[in-house]
């Protein structure tokens, strides 16, 4: 077992996996899934599921995770440990045919291991991927296990990044939250290392203050 999928399995039981709140599964069958979790490459089903579970106690939205889904994504970029983000997008649209309480507004967060890049290239690595067509976004959680030393880093830390992430995704995708210039903000933006997500907090600023009005 790699150290990346080491970590993973130990995460499984680490805070991602919440209990799942009660009164926020909508009250009729016929109500879609607001956003789907899917594990692939080295994700484990069951920290996809503690994920999702997170997902609906952090933001009030009806959030799930679906089985281990083969990504289908086999060669890196030449030279590189590196795999194209752009071709995990149809993965939301291959499930979507299939998961009987997903909808057309449903959207998709897939989960992998790998770290990954856009086509284009226009960064030296990228954390997450959007495609609202698609709506489906990506996130490797790759960068997130480790130091920038490279080494393995502490579970609460890695768990905390990962929810970060999440809802960076969520708040942009599904909440229209904007991007802020200010580095301790949820939305900061761009991020260029670990040290910057570290820095951010859980808290979108901007949207607590026009909440707060």
């Amino acid at each position: 077992m790699n150290r990346r999928a080491l970590l993973l399995s130990t995460l499984v039981a680490a805070p991602l996996a919440c209990a799942q709140p009660e009164g926020l599964v909508p009250s009729s069958p016929v109500d879609a899934v607001v956003l789907y979790v899917i594990p692939t490459d080295g994700i484990p089903e069951q920290f996809a599921a503690g994920v999702a579970r997170a997902l609906t106690k952090d933001t009030g939205l009806w959030v799930k995770s679906s089985l281990l889904a083969p990504s289908g994504v086999n060669e890196p970029f030449a030279g590189t440990n590196q795999y194209p983000a752009d071709d995990y997008l149809p993965l939301g649209a291959t499930l979507s045919s299939r998961l009987r309480d997903a909808g057309p507004r449903t959207y998709f967060i897939v989960l992998t291991d790998r770290d990954i890049n856009s086509r284009s290239l226009n960064f030296r690595f990228q954390y997450s991927f959007h495609s609202p067509m698609a709506r489906t976004s990506v996130l490797s959680v790759a960068r997130l296990l480790f130091t920038k030393e490279g080494n393995p880093a502490p579970l609460e830390v890695v768990d905390l990044r990962v929810r970060k992430m999440l809802m960076r995704i969520v708040g942009e995708m599904k909440l229209s939250w904007q991007r802020s210039p200010d580095p301790a903000d949820l939305m900061y933006s761009p991020i260029m290392s670990i040290e910057d997500i570290d820095r951010m907090s859980l808290v979108h600023t901007l949207a607590a203050r026009a909440a707060a009005r």
